[in-house]
Formats: C-alpha cells, structure tokens, sequence
C-alpha cells in the first residue's frame, strides 16, 4: 500500500515490535482543488499492556507535470492509556523544513518539547489528530507538528452531507474553527466519528474525502476510557 511507504530519513513509528491487534483504519484522500494530492491514514492498534496506540501516517505531493513542486511527509505515534494521552511522538518534514515533537505524561502534566521549546500541558491535552470524539468539545490543543498549545475558536455549523467510500453520502456535522488553525472539521451526525478536514493549501483548496472507516466506534473508545 502505497501510502503507508515511510521516507528512509523518518523515524520508523510502527507498533508490529509489541503483542497488539489492529482494532482498525481511519483512511482519507486528500485533495488540492480537483487534483489528488495524497493520502492521511491512522492505524488503531490495543497493546496486550492496555494503550490504545494511534499511529498516523500523511503522504501529500504537489507536481505540474513530472516536476513535484511540493511535498509534505508527517509521522505521529500516540499512546493513550484510560483516556489519558500518556505519550506522542511526531516527526513532519513539510517541503524541507523539519519539525520533531516528544511528549509525556508526567503526573497531573503532559510535557512538550517541539519547536516552542518545553511547554507544560494539562493531563487531559487532546492532540490536533481530530479523531478524538471530544476534539471540538476542547477549547485548548496541543499541535502535533510544531509542539506548541493552541486555543482554536469552534463555531458549529450545522448539518452536511459528506461522500462516503461507496460513493453514497454521510450524515455530517460541520465544525469552523479559527484563531491558531483555520479549517472546517466535518463527523459523523449521530457519532462523533471524524469525516475529514479542509483548509486552505497555498491558495487552493485541501479537502479530505473519506476512503476507509474500521475504527473504533465511539461507544468502543468509551468502553476503553477514551
């Protein structure tokens, strides 16, 4: 599967090395405009140790002709354990410039160390991976790519539809959100279930269509203290 393919200069994030099974695969494919630009994938794997394990992989290309004039490769693994982020790491090389991102839970705290430095987080931080079904209940994030804490400004937006993988439609509740990010965020109405993101990508629109949709359902997350 081409989109799982990682960069030989990117830490290998994979979580085969541990007893686990994958409990399933959130897919979407990202566009910029009309044209396919590539590919945004988390892997929901439970450890024998009780972590729910989240291992996100984006694979986004812009080209004019044979010439790719754009690249964005981004690497993040997540450890959850009874509703607690308890560990992240990310890795994001966005067309050359890199950023590293390390955090921990450490008592009441989640420590940070990115690009803003060290930052102190609340136990309870939600990460911008937007799978988490209380992501716009939350008013304080903590930025996977550059290791700062964000406080985006959440309007909903009301009902949608969204294009599911059959080419049917998908009962869909929009999110805007503004402030730090800007972005529209769309999840399933009856579940809080993410559906995809857009946003602005250099004077196009970037737009996810949702591929693949096994994960956890928020009543199992809920079972599992997510």
């Amino acid at each position: 599967m081409p989109y799982t393919r990682r960069r030989p200069d990117l830490p290998i994030t994979s979580c085969a090395a541990e007893p686990a099974s994958e409990d399933g695969v959130l897919a979407f494919d990202v566009f910029r405009g009309a044209a396919p630009m590539g590919r945004h994938v988390l892997r929901f794997t439970s450890g024998s140790d009780g972590v729910l394990m989240v291992d996100v992989a984006i694979d986004l290309a812009v080209s004019l002709g044979p010439i790719t004039v754009f690249r964005y490769t981004y690497r993040n693994l997540e450890r959850w354990r009874d509703g607690r982020l308890i560990a992240i790491a990310t890795t994001t090389d966005d067309d050359g410039t890199r950023f590293t991102v390390d955090g921990r839970a450490d008592g009441d705290r989640f420590i940070v160390d990115g690009g803003a430095g060290r930052v102190e987080a609340p136990a309870g931080i939600l990460p911008t991976s937007y799978w988490h079904p209380e992501t716009t209940q939350r008013r304080l994030w903590l930025d996977t790519q550059r290791g700062r804490l964000i406080t985006p400004q959440i309007v909903p937006l009301g009902s949608v539809e969204r294009p599911a993988p059959d080419d049917g439609t998908i009962d869909a509740r929009g999110f805007a959100v503004s402030g730090d990010l800007t972005m529209t965020l769309w999840y399933r109405r009856l579940e809080p279930r993410w559906l995809g993101v857009a946003f602005d990508g250099r004077g196009r629109a970037v737009t996810y269509r949702l591929a693949r949709d096994t994960a956890p359902s928020a009543a199992w997350l809920a079972a599992a203290g997510i």
